[in-house]
């Protein structure tokens, strides 16, 4: 038992030390390593059966991964406290009222204007049937179990984080590596590997991390304007992963890539020294509650 005990504690101190570590390894091991464990073992033994479907237990599992692993990391150090301080955060609207605006009215009219330019330049590729109303409006309210509970983690958790030890323009691409990275094994059973090897695989993969590092830059932004506002970077995210009506069938809009890494270059021009460098970052984790191990800037 003593041996038990110290071996467990040395486990806590080596998670208080690294927590940034701790969390992107938990995330990967609850994302990547239990589903595919299990598909494997399903797939070699034919015992039973899983589904990749939305909102099953492995698609909840995948997604929930960085929050869970957020959650799970403060708990070991901090207790309860910290994750009831930490929870608290993620219903804390904070008034910034111009950034609200700019997510809630910006994000749709640029997914109109992906729109307008597919139609305008005749890339009738990029457009297919319409989506019937009660799929369509069934498919956003589904889209906010899923990939917007990941900010919990990457926002709320990581970022803070590497926001104390470089700045914001650094640690979103960081972060936006990371994230694109651990996104890919679910785009490979239906995008990927459907690609020839010779035809529009590469750029597909190159023009998706370059449009998810973007879009990791644009995120940061949100959250320091919003001054750490999770909701406002779930808003943002829910709006950004919405089904549309002119889905493509396999590979990545260029024009998605295209208008993400066009904003990103804007805001990093526009607010760089105000939301993406030194100062006017969000670093606060749990509010009013000790923290096992300063963490310098």
């Amino acid at each position: 038992m003593p041996v038990a005990r110290c071996r467990r504690a040395r486990y806590y101190r080596i998670v208080r030390r690294h927590r940034l570590v701790a969390f992107f390894l938990i995330t990967f091991g609850l994302s990547w390593g239990i589903p595919g464990s299990l598909l494997l073992l399903s797939t070699l033994t034919g015992a039973f059966q899983l589904s990749l479907n939305r909102l099953s237990a492995l698609s909840c599992l995948f997604f929930w991964g960085p929050a869970l692993s957020a959650s799970l990391v403060i708990a070991l150090t901090q207790g309860g406290r910290g994750l009831l301080a930490f929870l608290r955060r993620l219903t804390q609207m904070r008034f910034a009222w111009r950034w609200w605006l700019a997510v809630g009215v910006g994000v749709p009219l640029l997914k109109l204007l992906a729109f307008g330019i597919a139609e305008e330049t005749d890339q009738s590729w990029t457009l297919v049937t319409s989506l019937p109303a009660d799929v369509l409006l069934t498919s956003t309210a589904l889209a906010a179990l899923e990939v917007p509970v990941s900010e919990f983690g990457w926002r709320g958790f990581a970022l803070p984080l590497l926001q104390r030890r470089v700045n914001g323009l650094v640690a979103s691409v960081f972060l936006g590596a990371l994230w694109v990275l651990w996104y890919i094994p679910w785009l490979l059973p239906g995008a990927i590997m459907t690609w020839s090897p010779g035809g529009d695989s590469i750029p597909s993969i190159i023009r998706f991390f370059a449009g998810g590092i973007a879009l990791s830059i644009t995120t940061t932004a949100i959250f320091n304007g919003g001054r750490g506002s999770i909701p406002l970077v779930v808003l943002f995210h829910w709006l950004s992963s919405l089904p549309r009506a002119w889905e493509l069938d396999a590979a990545i809009s260029y024009i998605d890539t295209v208008i993400a890494i066009s904003t990103a270059v804007v805001l990093i021009f526009v607010v760089r020294r105000r939301y993406l460098w030194r100062s006017g970052l969000s670093t606060e984790l749990t509010p009013n509650v000790p923290e096992p191990q300063p963490e310098s800037r």
